[in-house]
């Protein structure tokens, strides 16, 4: 499998022919932000920390000074959420994701493990269902109870 880092670094094509690095996004800060409290309380200087780090002087300096803190990005949100739940239907990621198609796209590009499965029936918010790689078979799970549950509906419906 390959890492995060390796897949952030590859380069894309942006619209035209000029080749260009894909950005690595807000998901690195708070890793990046545990090293450089920690290279600064070893006594390296902050120049030296932005650096070695890839972020910029200005960033480095307010981490370091404790004038800001990064925030989770919503993918690494979404992809918690995934964790700790297991697959879930649309119905239950649009209240606190309204972009999860954006989410889920950023996250492909990312080289992220998160997946998604559109069934073959028309069955609205039920009808695509996002997973990470690893819960293909609780997700299979998940789907056939749901079809249990639909069929149990129409018995009583008879």
């Amino acid at each position: 499998m390959i890492d995060n880092e390796t897949v952030l670094s590859l380069p894309y094509f942006h619209g035209t022919s000029e080749l260009m690095t894909m950005r690595k996004g807000r998901e690195v800060y708070p890793e990046k932000y545990e090293q450089a409290v920690k290279l600064h309380a070893s006594g390296m200087p902050v120049k030296d920390i932005a650096q070695k780090l890839s972020i910029s002087y200005s960033c480095a300096y307010h981490w370091v000074k404790g004038l800001r803190k990064p925030e989770e990005g919503n993918v690494s949100e979404f992809m918690s959420l995934l964790k700790t739940n297991g697959p879930l239907p649309i119905v239950d990621v649009k209240e606190k994701f309204p972009k999860h198609n954006e989410l889920f796209l950023i996250s492909s590009r990312r080289g992220l493990p998160i997946m998604r499965k559109t069934l073959d029936r028309k069955l609205n918010d039920y009808n695509t269902w996002y997973f990470l790689s690893g819960q293909e078979q609780e997700l299979d799970k998940r789907i056939n109870q749901l079809y249990d549950k639909i069929k149990s509906v129409k018995e009583l419906l008879k």
